[in-house]
């Protein structure tokens, strides 16, 4: 390929990076939680709600941006790719099954995700964008598609925030609508003083009709960790305290997908659930330890050689 062809190549090669970019953005922007960031992005210290718009607001940016102005852009995307590559090993190296780019709804491997990424690269660094590509639109475009990009995920945010107005127990607002249950944030409040006891969750789960004490675990019906733990639970829990057992139902719970199979029962377990209109931003198996209604500890992703520990 002589250097005039490789020119007339490098802008559509960009658009191509930026439309993959985009893809990925949409899919977070419309159908994802935070829920679905690896978790390099997702413990950053920042609210989850925050970190999750930053990054789409970063990917819309810059694929609108690239697509009106390749010339502006290459480099950028460059950098984009080889920082998606860097988390998708990390992600390899965890075990991970789901890189989560397009959300739990499309499960796509780390290592097909690290491979197209790499070749959108390498074809990038072969257009050779650096060498003379047309300058393109005027500068107010790109500026104005930038604009755009960083505005979309305020104005189209999908996070419920508590005491949001509820119809019919349905929440009112954004589709696909999601709340972050930040447990280990809980910790010192009264359970009484937590989102559980607020709307819209309060519609469905009376905290004021159960007893505040003893061990409250979230679980999910598809989770092989939470099938795991409740197993182990089921085992290990003989009455000693009381177990609250938060189920946080999803719209494609089947019969047929179910793997949680053994809980614990007993007159000293309670159980509730939450509706699947809302998704629900927390690890599962998650666990809180109460004492008079006090949250003294809290810890997501249990397992049971790590169980949640008193921290008050």
């Amino acid at each position: 390929m002589d250097s005039e062809s490789t020119n007339r190549f490098a802008p559509w090669m960009v658009r191509l990076v930026a439309l993959w970019l985009l893809t990925g953005a949409f899919f977070k922007l419309f159908v994802g939680t935070p829920n679905d960031l690896p978790p390099v992005v997702r413990d950053l210290p920042l609210e989850a709600g925050l970190t999750y718009n930053l990054a789409i607001s970063i990917e819309l940016s810059l694929g609108f941006c690239a697509l009106v102005k390749p010339s502006w852009a290459w480099f950028l995307l460059c950098g984009v790719l080889l920082t998606f590559d860097g988390v998708l090993i990390t992600q390899l190296a965890a075990g991970d099954a789901n890189c989560g780019c397009f959300g739990s709804k499309i499960t796509m491997p780390p290592w097909l995700m690290l491979t197209i990424d790499s070749v959108l690269l390498c074809g990038l660094v072969i257009s050779r964008p650096w060498r003379g590509m047309p300058r393109g639109l005027p500068v107010s475009v790109p500026v104005l598609t930038i604009a755009i990009g960083l505005a979309m995920p305020w104005f189209l945010d999908r996070q419920i925030t508590t005491g949001e107005i509820t119809s019919d127990g349905e929440t009112l607002g954004a589709s696909n609508a999601w709340i972050l249950l930040d447990i280990e944030d809980w910790i010192g409040r009264e359970i009484f003083d937590t989102p559980l006891a607020e709307a819209p969750l309060s519609d469905h789960i009376d905290v004021d009709s159960l007893l505040p004490e003893g061990l409250w675990v979230f679980w999910r019906q598809t989770c092989d960790h939470c099938a795991e733990h409740l197993a182990q639970l089921a085992v290990q829990e003989v009455g000693e305290r009381i177990v609250t057992l938060i189920q946080l139902r999803e719209p494609h719970d089947t019969e047929g997908n179910r793997v949680v199979h053994l809980l614990p029962t007993g007159g000293f377990v309670q159980s509730v659930a939450l509706p699947e209109s809302i998704q629900y931003v927390i690890q599962t198996p998650a666990e809180m330890l109460l004492e008079n209604g006090k949250i003294v500890g809290a810890k997501e992703a249990t397992s049971p050689d790590d169980p949640v520990q008193r921290t008050r």
